[in-house]
């Protein structure tokens, strides 16, 4: 599923699988916690970029996973609990993939993730 690659990928920080699971188009949108929404393929590209040379030995446990699938269109909610250095206990994750009916191929157009505060947990 497309949804596991993307969080492999940036377990094994690899640009070249991250860059295969995200759609390649000015309609893409990706909030890494405490960010500001980055705007199109390439400025989302440059944030994996910087990611992957700052962090090392992420691991991600996902827990309450929803999937909604309207047409050519899927909604992945889930919590990312990062092992490892990083952010904190839990992140609140929305991916939204749209699939290309040319080619079944599901892509990433949208990831939203914001850390879940102990104070609300």
């Amino acid at each position: 599923m497309a949804n596991a690659e993307f969080y492999s990928c940036f377990e094994v920080q690899s640009l070249d699988r991250m860059s295969d699971v995200w759609e390649h188009s000015d309609d893409v949108r990706c909030t890494h916690p405490g960010w500001p929404t980055l705007k199109g393929w390439g400025a989302v590209s440059g944030s994996f970029f910087n990611l992957f040379q700052q962090e090392s030995g992420l691991q991600f446990l996902l827990t309450d996973t929803a999937v909604r699938i309207e047409g050519n269109v899927a909604l992945v909610f889930c919590t990312e609990n990062i092992l490892g250095q990083g952010l904190g206990p839990s992140v609140s994750s929305l991916n939204v993939f749209r699939r290309d009916p040319s080619n079944n191929v599901w892509r990433l157009i949208a990831h939203q993730a914001s850390l879940v505060s102990a104070s609300f947990g």
